[in-house]
Formats: structure tokens, sequence, C-alpha cells
């Protein structure tokens, strides 16, 4: 594990913080017990795939966080657009996809890059 990677725990934690969520309140969100989230906060103990995905949705964890984590940090914007763009019907995807193909064509034109 390199210095620059983070722990599920650590990443949890800082998530729930953020969204000034208690222990409590997160369990319950994800129908597990408070213990459940004090072990998984303090790398104790491995949790079920169902609990972990509950908890990463419920936090919006980008996976890529946890299973790829020596992908640069702008990959976190990223995964951001991407979770705006789940968001959005398919008459919505249909006018903003023209648009991000022009917008990434100028940029990389202005850029003076080609890719």
């Amino acid at each position: 594990m390199t210095s620059s990677t983070i722990t599920l725990g650590k990443l949890v934690r800082e998530r729930r913080e953020s969204r000034h969520m208690s222990q409590e309140k997160l369990a319950r969100q994800i129908e597990v017990c408070k213990r459940t989230i004090i072990d998984i906060e303090t790398d104790i103990g491995n949790p079920k795939f169902d609990v972990m995905y509950r908890l990463f949705r419920e936090l919006d964890i980008p996976l890529e966080q946890i299973f790829y984590p020596d992908v640069p940090e702008n990959f976190g914007d990223k995964s951001m657009l991407i979770q705006e763009l789940r968001g959005c019907s398919e008459d919505e995807i249909s006018m903003i996809l023209p648009m991000v193909v022009n917008m990434k064509q100028t940029l990389r034109k202005h850029n003076g890059r080609k890719k």
C-alpha cells in the first residue's frame, strides 16, 4: 500500500463526515447496525458485497477510489461527470452528447492536441 492509497475505512469516515452524518444515521440508511459502520471505519472485518454496495451508493463513493487507488486524482472529476450523466434521461443525453463532443474537439484544438 503506497502512502497515497487511502483505506476503505478512512474513505468511508471522510465521506460520512463530509455529509454531516453520524455513524448511527449511516447505519440506518443502509440498514445495518452501528457496529458494522464502526468496524468498516476502523478497517476491522470484511463487509459483505451487499453492504458495500449500499454503503458506496449512500456515500456516493466512486468504485475506482477503492479498486484503482493509483489512478490520478483528477479521475474523480471524470467519475463525477459520469455520475451526473447517469442521472440524465435519454432525451437529455441525446442533447448533451453532441455538446460534449464539440467541446472536447474545441478544447483539444485550442490546446494543440490531436486525440
